[in-house]
């Protein structure tokens, strides 16, 4: 029986040290630079696309961009589903927006939408960031 929990305590010591060296390993170091963004007004029929720069100091697998938006279908609504580009270290992806309705009846007379981007990495690291926007429609 001694031997039967030494075993399994050599195996959980295991698990746990890979665990840690896994976790030990260093993140990658990931820019994301919003080079154009939504302005705060917009009429109704105006496109906008919101643009944004990644960097990495690891190559990363993919990089994608998804419109995030709080009220779907009102205010501003996104064109396309989102953008996405494949393996390297650098990226520029984006999002296009038209305003289709008024916002005067939507919460503080804004509507408010994000476009969230994320790159993965080998291993199934995934580094995101969340450009948050207020756009009012008259």
């Amino acid at each position: 029986m001694k031997k039967r929990f030494s075993h399994l305590g050599l195996l959980l010591l295991i698990a746990l040290l890979s665990g840690v060296l896994t976790a030990a390993a260093p993140a990658p170091n990931v820019t994301f630079t919003l080079v154009q963004g939504l302005p705060p007004t917009m009429n109704v029929g105006d496109t906008y696309t919101v643009i944004i720069e990644v960097t990495s100091d690891v190559p990363f697998n993919a990089v994608q961009a998804m419109p995030d938006p709080q009220y779907p279908g009102k205010g501003v609504v996104p064109v396309q589903g989102g953008d996405h580009a494949g393996a390297g270290t650098s990226a520029t992806v984006s999002v296009t927006f038209t305003a289709k309705t008024d916002t005067a009846k939507m919460p503080g007379g804004k509507d408010v939408m994000a476009v969230v981007v994320g790159v993965r990495y080998k291993g199934g690291v995934v580094v995101g960031q969340t450009f948050p926007f207020e756009v009012t429609v008259p």
